[in-house]
C-alpha cells in the first residue's frame, strides 16, 4: 500500500513520533531524500500496526515523493555509534530474523517491549542473554498485519485506508471517508482515512469485525472496500465454572462417581476463550468438615467421587466447595459449590411396637368393625412407608394403610365354627425394598345368639289308625342349637294347625301325642298339617318351624269318579299322555292297582299319577278312535270304567311337484304380466295339511308366482344386457302346523334383441398433431362397444362430417378398427383445429347408431425465446420463512404459440428452488438464519421447452430480515453469591450481585431484560441487571434460595432463557440456643457408680451458623459431685458417693451459651437421683381396654376407667389423652368421659391412647390403648307421612293394592327389619307385614263409605309408631256376586288364586274376577274353618258387562263337569266344590249390571297378577252349623260332581261314602237344620252342593 509522504509524516506526528527530514542523505539511486525517526525502530505494516524497539531505523522514501511502507528487514544495528540504516521490505507472513543488534555495552540493557501496539511483541522473540554483545530479534510466528490485541488502547489508530482518484483537479479529487452503515460501535473512520478504536475490544464478544468503508469525491462518485479486523485474545481473565451451583446425589452406602450432576457435568475453563489455558480442579472444603475425607476430585476432568460410603440416617446433605486454578497462573481461580444429597436407601427394617396382639370381639361383628390398631416404626426417611398384610389372607380380617385391623368378612366370624383366629400381621417396606416385620395376633370370638334351632328333618310324618287311643305317641320332633348356654336351650310348641285340639306336644322333648280321638272317614285320609316351633332361650329369642304331617286313614273302598272318560292323542306319538283318570282311595296307606283291561298292547296307565298314555305310535289313517276298559282294585274291592280315546291327525306328508319344467327361455322384450311357465305340486294330507301354496326366491324381483296356481309371470322389465340368466327357487308349502314343504329350482334364459346402440369410449376425443406430420400418420383410435350379442354387437366406423370441411378430406378412418389417419398435409397457419363427427353402426335390424366428436389440434413450431419481466428482482424475506415457503414469483413471457406453458426454470442453489410456475421457494431441507447469512444473490434461467429450448437469465437479490429466533444468553454468573440476613425493603434494598445477558438478534429482538420468576417477593432486578433483596431474609428459615432467573428479550413473540442462581444467606446471631429437653434426669445406684462415670449428656442446638452456633455448656451453681464438659455437654461423676447414707436428689441448672456477638444463652434443669438400694419403681397399665357407650348419651357420661400401677402407694398418677381430645377427656382417677353426644351412624369406633405419668422426679410414664365402641340405641321408627289417603272401588278385587305405607328406622341397617300390622283388624283390608303394602280383602260391602284405620310399624326390639290410613270406597253400579266354597284351607287357596281364576274362565267362557277369599261366609261363621274357604267372584263378558248372578249360577250347573275338571287340575281329585246360596246381591231378577271396565278393571287385573302374595290365615273355629243350608243334587243326575249327604226334615240320608258328619253332629244340630230348611223353603233360596 503506497501513501503520500505528507500523509505519512502527518500520521507519524499524530501518534507522537518526532519526524526529521534530512535532504543531504543519499541512500540509493532511487532515493532523493531520507527520513529520520528519533524514537527508535518504527515498523509499519499493512494494517499500520506499529511495534516499538529502542533503536533507530529509517524508512525508504521513493523518488516520486510517495512513501512506501515496507515493514521489517534483516539489518545490523550498532548500538554504540548509532545507525541511520535503510530498512528492507518484510512481507506479511514473513518468518525469520528481523534485526541484529551489535556492539552492546556491558552496561546496556536490551529488552523487547511494546510501544503503541501491544500485539506487536506477540509476534517477536529477543534472542539475548546478559553480557552478550549481540542480540537478534526474530519472529515466533508469521507476521499478521490484520490482527489487533484486545488490549489495544482506546483512541489509538489501528488502520489507514486510502483511495485513489484519477482526477487531477483538487475540486474533483479531494476524498472523504466513511463507514457504510451499520458501523460497528468499536471503530470510527475519519475523513483522512484513519480508523480509530472507540471502545475496548473483547475477544469473548467478537473474535473479528467486518465492515465496509466508502470513499466519496465532491461530486458523489464513490467506491467501497471491505475491512476485516481480527481480535487476538489476551490472558487477562480468570477461569470460570459454567454454573455457580451444582447438585448431585448418591445413594447411602454407595461409593464411586456421581451418575448425574445437574444442571450438567462440572466443568471450568479459561475466561480467555482464545487462549483457553487448562485448569486444575481441587476441593477446598466440605461442610460439615468431618466428611471431607469422603470425597475426591480428578484434577484434570473435575469428576467428583465418593470414596467412603455415607449414611443418610447420619446426614442427608453435604456441601462441597470446589476450585479451578489456571494451570500456568495459580493466582487465577474460580469457585463453585456442589450440593450433595444422600439418597435414602431402605436399609432399615420396620418394627411393630408389640410382638403379639390379643383382641376379643363378638362373633358376627359387622364389616369394617375395628379390632385393634398396630403401630410400626422405621428408621429410614419418612418413617415406615409401606404396606400391611395379613398372613394368611384367608382369615376374615383386613388391615388398612393406617395399621388398623378390621373385620373383612363378618360371615366367617362364627364362634360355632371357629372360636378364635390366630394369624400374623406383616409390615413390608414399599418396593424395591423387601424388608418386613411380623407380629402374632390372636382374635377371640364371643358367643351371640346367632343360630336358630335346627330340626333334624325338614318334615315329620305320623299316622293315626282306627285303633287310636288318647295319649298314644304319634311322632317326635327334635331340634338342635349350636349356640352356648341359654342361647342353645330349646323348647317346643305347636304354632298352628291344631285348631281341633287332637294333638299335644311335650315342650321339652318334642314328643307329639294324641289328645283327643279323631273321627275317621271311609275311603279318605284325613291329613293334619301341624306347624311346630322350636325356640331357644336367648335374650332375643330365635325360632324355627317344621311341618308335621299326620295322616289318619279311614276304611278303603277304591272307585273311579267317572264311568266314562274322554281323551285325545295325536297320531305318531309314543308315550304320550292322554287323560288323567281320577279315582278315590286311601293309597298309599292301602295300595291300589290300576289295570288296562282292553287295548293293553297300545295303552298303559301310570300307577302313581293315574295318567293314561300310549305305548305305541297310533295311525289316524288306520284307526281314528279306541275304547279302553280299565279297572281299580285294592285286592278286596274293585271298580271299572272306560276311556274313549280319539286319535288326531297330524301333518306328516310333504307336497310333491307333479309339473316341474327343467327350464324356460324367453326374449328380453317380454312385458310385465306375460306368462313364463308354471309348476304344480300335490299333498297327500287333507284339509289345511293338504292345501299347497307357492313361493318364489331369486330372480331379483323380475318374476312372480301365483301362490295358489303356481303360474310364473314377468314381474319387472327384463334386460339381457344386465342379466341373461336367472335361477329361481320355488317352494311348495302346505298349511299344516308345523307346515311341510318341497323346493325345486328353475333356470330361465333371456334371449337378445337389438335394443342397444353402440357407445363410444368417449363422447369427445382430442389429439394434437404437428403441422409437419406426414400423410398416413395415425392420429388416434376411436372405439365403441355394443351391449347386444352376435351381429347386433358388430360395429363399423364412419366419419360423417369434418369442420372446417375440405376437398379432399384431411382425415380418413378404418371402418373396422376405428383408426383415424392423416389423409392430407396440415398447415397451422390455415387451420389450427379440426372437429370430426364419427359414427359407430351395429349390424342389427334396424341398425342402431352411436356417435362421438374428435377434435384435432395442429401443433406449432417453437422459434421465439422467453423473457423475464425484470432483469433483477430484489426480495426481502424474514429468516423464519418455513421450509418450502415461497419468496417471489418470476414472470416470464414467450411470443411463441402457447407462450411459456412448456417452459421450465433452472436455479443452482442449495438453499432455494424454483417450481414450474416460476415461484422461488425455500427448499424443504433448508432454513434461513440471518445471524449466519443475511443476503443471497441468485441467477435464474428460464428455458421455454425441454428439447432445443431457448433461454433467458435474471438475477434475484434476497435480503434476510431478522426475526426473534435467538434466546437471550446469560454471561458468566458470579462465582459465589451471598448476602447477610436482614430486614430489607424496596426502599432500602440489599445489593446481591450483577447479572448480564446478551441476545444475538438485533433491535428489540436483541434488547434483554432480566427478572426473577421465583422468590420474586424477596428478590428483584434493576434495569442494569443488579439483583436486589427487597424483603426480610432469615437464614434460619431459609439459608439458600435457588432463584430462577429469566432473561427476556423484547421481540414479538418474546423469547427467554432461564437459569438458576443460588443465593446463600450469611448468618447473624439472632437465635438463642435451645436444649433438647427442659429437664434432664438420671437415676444412679451408689454401689454401681464410680468417679468418672458418664451419667448423662446434655444436648442443645442453635439455629444460627458458624461461631454463632458454637455452644459452651456450664452449671449455674458450683458442685463437687458432678462436672459438665463445656464442649460436649457430658455430665460425669467427680465425687465418691460411698459416704452417702440415704437417697439424695441433686438438682442443678445447666446453661448453654453461643459464641455470637452479643452472645445468647438458655437453661435447663438437671436432676440426678442418687439411690442407695434399688432403681426399680416403674409403672404400667394392666392391659388395653375395651369400653362401650350408647349413642346420644349426654355430655360427661362416663365411658370407663383406666388404671396404671406404680408399685408404690406414695406415688400419685395423672392421666392424659393423646388422641380424640375433642371427643373424650380423662380425669385424675383415670375416668374417661364423653365431651359430646356420640352418634353411631357417624362413627362407631374410637381408638384412644391414654398416657399415665407418676409423681416421681424424674417422672415415669406409660401408655395404653382404649377402644371405645358407640352402641346403637333403639330409636322408634318414623313413617314418611302422618296420614295416607287412598281411593278404591267397591268392586276392587281381592289383594288389590291400596296404598303402601313406608317407615324408616334411624338405627343402622334395621329399616328392613320393620313389621307392619293393623291396630284393629277389618274385613276391608289387611297389610303386608314386611312391605307395608295395604291390600283389599273384601270391599263389596263398603261401597260409598270412608274407612279409617291405624297401621303400626314395629322394629325388632319392640319400638313402634303408628300412622293413619284413610280409604274412600267409591260405590259402583249394582253387581252380581257369586260365592263358591272349596274344602281347602285359606292359605292353600290363596297360593292358587291365579290358577282358580283361569280355571273358572276356561270352564265358563267369561272373564272371572275374584273379589274376596275368606274362611267366613257373609253372615255365617263355619265350624270347619280350617278346611273350607269361600271365594266371591263376578263374571264379565267380552264387552265389559257383568253377567247377572243367576246366569252365572246356571252356567255353573250347566258346565259343572268342566268346572270340576279344571279345579281338580289345581287341587287334586279330593276337591269338594259348593255353590253358596245368597250369591248375587241383585237377586234373580235377571238384570245384568253393566260395569264399564275402564280404569278399575285395568288396574286390578294387572295388580292382581303382579302383586298377589301368599298369606297364612288362622281360622276361627265356631259352633254354628251351615250344612243345613244346602240342597243335595242327585248323584245320578249330576254324576260329574261329588255328592254330599243331604240333611232334610227329620231324616239323615247317606248316599255317598264321603259323608263326614258323625251321628253326634247330626243329632245336636237337627232342630236348627229343620228351622233353617223351613226358612229356605219360604225364601226359595237353596244351596247347590257339588
Amino acid at each position: 500500500m503506497a501513501v503520500r509522504l505528507e500523509v505519512a509524516v502527518e500520521w507519524l506526528e499524530a501518534v507522537g513520533l518526532e519526524v526529521v527530514i534530512g535532504l543531504d542523505v543519499v541512500l540509493g539511486p532511487d532515493v532523493v531524500f531520507g527520513l529520520d525517526v528519533e524514537v527508535g525502530l518504527v515498523v509499519v505494516v499493512r494494517l499500520l500496526v506499529v511495534v516499538g524497539l529502542e533503536v533507530v531505523v529509517g524508512l525508504i522514501v521513493e523518488a516520486t515523493n510517495d512513501i512506501t511502507i515496507i515493514g521489517f528487514c534483516t539489518t545490523e544495528i550498532n548500538c554504540q555509534r548509532g545507525s541511520e540504516i535503510t530498512v528492507g521490505s518484510v512481507q506479511e507472513g514473513y518468518e525469520g530474523d528481523i534485526e541484529i543488534i551489535s556492539n552492546i555495552q556491558p552496561d546496556d540493557r536490551v529488552v523487547l517491549e511494546f510501544h503503541y501496539f501491544p500485539i506487536g511483541v506477540t509476534f517477536l522473540t529477543l534472542v539475548y542473554s546478559d553480557g552478550d554483545t549481540n542480540a537478534i530479534v526474530r519472529t515466533n510466528k508469521p507476521l499478521d498485519a490484520e490482527v489487533l490485541s484486545e488490549t489495544q488502547a482506546v483512541g489509538s489508530y489501528v488502520l489507514y485506508v486510502q483511495a485513489a482518484d484519477a482526477d487531477v483537479s483538487p475540486s474533483n479529487n479531494i476524498l472523504s471517508y466513511s463507514i457504510v452503515p451499520s458501523a460497528p460501535d468499536e471503530f470510527e473512520l475519519g475523513n483522512d482515512g484513519n480508523i480509530k478504536l472507540k471502545k475496548h475490544l473483547d475477544f469473548n464478544v467478537a473474535e473479528s469485525h467486518i465492515f465496509t468503508v466508502e470513499a466519496k469525491d465532491p461530486d458523489g462518485l464513490n467506491d467501497t472496500a471491505t475491512v476485516t479486523i481480527t481480535v487476538m485474545d489476551y490472558d487477562n481473565l480468570n477461569p470460570y465454572f459454567h454454573h455457580s451451583l451444582y447438585k448431585a446425589s448418591i445413594e447411602e452406602n454407595q461409593v464411586g462417581i456421581f451418575s448425574v450432576v445437574t444442571p450438567e457435568a462440572i466443568k471450568a475453563q479459561d475466561g480467555d476463550k482464545g487462549i483457553n489455558e487448562p485448569v486444575v480442579y481441587s476441593i477446598t472444603s466440605v461442610h460439615p468438615n468431618k466428611y471431607q475425607p469422603h470425597f475426591a476430585i480428578d484434577q484434570i476432568t473435575g469428576v467428583i467421587s465418593v470414596t467412603t460410603a455415607l449414611d443418610r440416617e447420619e446426614i442427608d446433605q453435604i456441601t462441597v466447595y470446589l476450585q479451578a486454578t489456571q494451570q500456568d497462573d495459580t493466582s487465577k481461580t474460580a469457585n463453585t459449590v456442589l450440593y450433595v444429597t444422600i439418597v435414602d436407601v431402605d436399609d432399615n427394617p420396620p418394627k411393630f411396637e408389640q410382638d403379639q396382639y390379643t383382641a376379643t370381639i363378638p362373633e358376627n361383628s359387622p364389616l369394617d368393625q375395628v379390632v385393634f390398631q398396630t403401630r410400626v416404626t422405621d428408621l429410614d426417611m419418612g418413617g415406615f412407608v409401606g404396606t400391611f398384610r395379613i398372613i394368611p389372607d384367608s382369615v376374615p380380617f383386613s388391615i388398612g394403610p393406617d395399621g388398623i385391623v378390621r373385620v373383612k368378612n363378618s360371615v366367617e366370624l362364627d364362634r360355632e365354627n371357629t372360636p378364635n383366629f390366630s394369624f400374623q400381621v406383616e409390615a413390608q417396606d414399599d418396593p424395591p425394598s423387601s424388608n418386613t416385620a411380623t407380629a402374632e395376633v390372636n382374635v377371640i370370638l364371643m358367643d351371640e345368639n346367632d343360630n336358630s334351632p335346627r330340626f333334624t328333618s325338614a318334615k315329620y310324618e305320623g299316622k293315626v289308625y282306627s285303633n287310636q287311643t288318647t295319649g298314644m305317641p304319634v311322632v317326635k320332633v327334635e331340634a338342635a342349637d349350636l349356640d352356648e348356654g341359654p342361647n342353645g336351650e330349646i323348647s317346643y310348641a305347636i304354632e298352628f294347625g291344631n285348631e281341633e285340639g287332637y294333638f299335644s306336644i311335650d315342650g321339652n322333648t318334642g314328643e307329639i301325642t294324641l289328645l283327643n280321638t279323631i273321627p275317621l272317614m271311609e275311603n279318605k285320609i284325613l291329613q293334619f298339617a301341624l306347624y311346630v316351633t322350636a325356640k331357644d332361650g336367648g335374650v332375643i329369642t330365635r325360632s324355627t318351624s317344621a311341618l308335621v304331617d299326620i295322616k289318619a286313614p279311614g276304611d278303603s273302598r277304591p272307585q273311579f269318579l267317572k264311568k266314562t272318560y274322554q281323551g285325545q292323542v295325536e297320531e305318531e306319538q309314543s308315550g304320550a299322555d292322554i287323560v288323567k283318570i281320577d279315582f278315590l282311595s286311601i293309597d298309599p296307606i292301602v295300595p291300589v292297582t290300576l289295570t288296562v283291561e282292553s287295548e293293553a298292547e297300545k295303552f298303559s296307565i301310570d300307577q302313581n299319577t293315574g295318567v293314561l298314555s300310549t305305548k305305541v305310535k297310533l295311525d289316524y289313517e288306520l284307526k281314528s278312535s279306541y275304547t279302553v276298559q280299565m279297572s281299580i282294585t285294592d285286592g278286596t274291592n274293585r271298580d271299572e270304567a272306560s276311556v274313549q280315546v280319539d286319535v288326531l291327525d297330524i301333518n306328516d306328508n310333504s307336497p310333491a311337484f307333479v309339473l316341474n319344467p327343467a327350464g324356460a327361455t324367453i326374449p328380453e322384450d317380454l312385458t310385465v304380466g306375460d306368462n313364463v311357465t308354471s309348476v304344480q305340486a300335490r299333498d297327500a294330507d287333507s284339509d289345511l295339511n293338504g292345501e299347497v301354496w307357492y313361493t318364489l326366491l331369486g330372480g331379483a324381483g323380475r318374476f312372480i308366482i301365483d301362490e295358489e296356481t303356481g303360474v310364473i309371470t314377468v314381474g319387472a322389465p327384463l334386460d339381457r344386457e344386465d342379466k341373461d340368466e336367472y335361477n329361481l327357487e320355488i317352494t311348495a308349502r302346505d298349511q299344516g302346523r308345523p307346515s311341510r314343504f318341497t323346493t325345486i329350482t328353475l333356470d330361465i334364459s333371456i334371449t337378445d334383441i337389438n335394443d342397444n346402440a353402440p357407445i363410444f369410449s368417449k363422447q369427445q376425443y382430442e389429439v394434437t398433431v404437428s403441422e409437419h406430420a406426414m400423410v398416413g400418420t395415425d392420429v388416434l383410435n376411436v372405439t365403441a362397444v355394443d351391449k347386444d350379442k352376435g351381429s347386433n354387437a358388430v360395429v363399423t366406423y364412419h366419419i360423417v362430417r369434418q369442420e372446417p370441411p375440405s376437398t379432399p378430406p384431411i382425415f380418413s378412418i378404418d371402418a373396422v378398427t376405428g383408426s383415424v389417419h392423416l389423409a392430407e398435409k396440415l398447415d397451422y397457419s390455415r387451420v389450427k383445429r379440426f372437429t370430426l363427427q364419427v359414427e359407430g353402426r351395429d349390424g342389427g335390424s334396424p341398425v342402431l347408431i352411436g356417435s362421438a366428436v374428435v377434435i384435432v389440434w395442429v401443433e406449432d413450431v417453437n422459434d421465439k425465446g422467453p423473457e423475464f419481466s425484470m432483469e433483477q428482482y430484489n426480495v426481502a424475506v424474514y429468516e423464519n420463512l418455513p421450509s418450502g415457503g415461497a419468496l417471489v414469483s418470476l414472470e416470464v413471457t414467450d411470443q411463441d404459440e402457447g407462450g411459456f406453458s412448456k417452459g421450465y426454470f433452472i436455479l443452482d442453489s442449495d438453499t432455494f428452488a424454483i417450481n414450474a410456475q416460476g415461484v422461488i421457494l425455500l427448499r424443504t431441507n433448508a432454513t434461513l438464519d440471518r445471524e449466519t447469512k443475511d443476503n443471497y444473490i441468485l441467477q435464474t434461467v428460464a428455458v421455454d421447452q425441454p428439447v432445443d429450448g431457448q433461454s433467458a437469465t435474471a438475477q434475484v437479490n434476497i435480503t434476510v430480515l431478522d426475526v426473534n429466533d435467538n434466546n437471550p444468553e446469560f454471561l458468566a454468573l458470579p462465582e459465589l453469591t451471598e448476602i447477610r440476613e436482614g430486614a430489607y425493603t424496596s426502599s432500602s434494598p440489599g445489593v446481591v450481585c450483577m447479572i448480564s445477558a446478551a441476545d444475538s438478534d438485533i433491535g428489540d429482538n436483541g434488547r434483554v431484560t432480566i427478572s426473577t420468576s421465583s422468590h420474586s417477593d424477596l428478590f428483584q432486578f434493576k434495569e442494569d441487571g443488579t439483583l436486589l433483596a427487597v424483603s426480610e431474609l432469615d437464614r434460619e428459615k431459609e439459608d439458600v434460595y435457588d432463584l430462577v432467573i429469566v432473561a427476556m428479550d423484547h421481540g414479538i413473540p418474546q423469547r427467554n432463557n432461564i437459569t438458576t442462581l443460588r443465593v446463600s444467606i450469611t448468618d447473624i446471631n439472632d437465635n438463642a440456643p435451645v436444649f433438647s429437653s427442659k429437664i434432664y434426669s438420671k437415676s444412679i445406684l451408689v454401689k454401681d457408680t464410680k468417679i468418672g462415670d458418664l451419667l448423662l449428656t446434655l444436648y442443645a442446638t442453635d439455629r444460627d451458623a458458624g461461631n454463632n452456633s458454637l455452644l459452651t455448656y456450664s452449671f449455674s451453681e458450683d458442685t463437687s459431685v458432678v462436672s459438665l464438659d463445656a464442649e460436649t455437654g457430658d455430665v460425669t461423676l467427680t465425687s465418691d458417693l460411698s459416704d452417702l447414707t440415704e437417697d439424695t436428689l441433686l438438682n442443678l441448672t445447666a446453661k448453654v451459651t453461643d459464641h455470637g456477638t452479643p452472645s445468647k444463652s438458655a437453661t435447663a434443669d438437671v436432676l440426678i437421683d442418687i439411690r442407695m438400694v434399688s432403681l426399680t419403681e416403674g409403672m404400667a397399665f394392666a392391659s388395653s381396654y375395651n369400653f362401650s357407650i350408647k349413642e346420644n348419651e349426654p355430655v360427661a357420661t362416663k365411658v370407663g376407667t383406666v388404671k396404671a400401677s406404680t408399685g408404690s402407694s406414695q406415688d400419685t398418677v395423672s392421666y392424659s389423652i393423646r388422641s380424640h381430645v375433642d371427643v373424650f377427656s380423662v380425669d385424675a382417677d383415670g375416668t374417661i368421659k364423653a365431651l359430646q353426644e356420640l352418634d353411631k351412624e357417624k362413627e362407631e369406633w374410637y381408638i384412644l391412647t391414654v398416657e399415665a405419668t407418676d409423681s416421681r422426679t424424674p417422672p415415669n410414664t406409660a401408655e395404653t390403648m382404649v377402644r371405645v365402641q358407640v352402641e346403637n340405641v333403639n330409636e322408634s321408627p318414623e313413617f314418611t307421612a302422618e296420614k295416607y289417603e287412598a281411593e278404591i272401588f267397591s268392586i276392587s278385587p281381592y289383594k288389590f293394592p291400596i296404598v303402601k305405607v313406608q317407615a324408616s328406622d334411624p338405627d343402622v341397617g334395621e329399616s328392613s327389619e320393620l313389621q307392619y300390622t293393623l291396630l284393629k283388624p277389618t274385613t276391608l283390608l289387611d297389610v303386608d307385614h314386611l312391605t307395608g303394602q295395604l291390600y283389599v280383602l273384601d270391599a263389596s260391602s263398603f261401597g260409598g263409605s270412608q274407612v279409617t284405620c291405624e297401621v303400626k310399624a314395629t322394629d325388632k326390639h319392640g319400638q313402634s309408631t303408628t300412622t293413619t290410613v284413610q280409604v274412600n270406597i267409591k260405590e259402583t253400579a249394582t253387581i252380581s256376586v257369586v260365592v263358591i266354597s272349596l274344602n281347602q284351607p285359606v292359605f292353600t287357596v290363596e297360593k292358587k288364586l291365579l290358577e282358580i281364576q283361569e280355571s273358572l274362565q276356561k270352564a265358563l267362557g267369561w272373564t272371572v274376577k275374584i273379589l274376596s277369599v275368606a274362611a267366613e261366609s257373609q253372615n255365617q261363621i263355619l265350624r270347619e274353618s280350617t278346611t273350607k274357604t269361600f271365594i266371591s267372584f263376578i263374571a264379565v263378558d267380552s264387552s265389559g258387562a257383568v253377567i247377572p248372578a243367576k246366569e252365572v249360577k246356571e252356567m255353573l250347573l250347566k258346565e259343572q263337569a268342566a268346572v270340576t275338571a279344571e279345579l281338580e287340575k289345581v287341587f287334586g281329585s279330593s276337591l269338594d266344590i259348593e255353590l253358596e246360596e245368597g250369591s248375587g246381591n241383585s237377586g234373580d231378577s235377571g238384570e245384568a249390571a253393566v260395569i264399564a271396565l275402564g280404569v278399575t278393571l285395568a288396574v286390578f287385573v294387572v295388580a292382581f297378577v303382579v302383586l298377589m302374595t301368599v298369606y297364612v290365615v288362622k281360622f276361627r273355629k265356631t259352633n254354628k252349623d251351615t250344612d243345613s243350608d244346602k240342597e243335595s243334587f242327585n248323584i245320578e243326575k249330576h254324576s260329574p260332581f261329588k255328592h254330599r249327604s243331604s240333611i232334610t226334615k227329620n231324616c239323615y240320608h247317606d248316599e255317598n261314602p264321603e259323608v263326614v258328619k258323625t251321628k253326634e253332629e247330626q243329632n245336636s244340630h237337627q232342630s236348627d237344620s229343620e228351622k233353617e230348611n223351613d226358612d229356605d223353603d219360604r225364601n226359595e233360596n237353596s244351596v247347590s252342593s257339588f
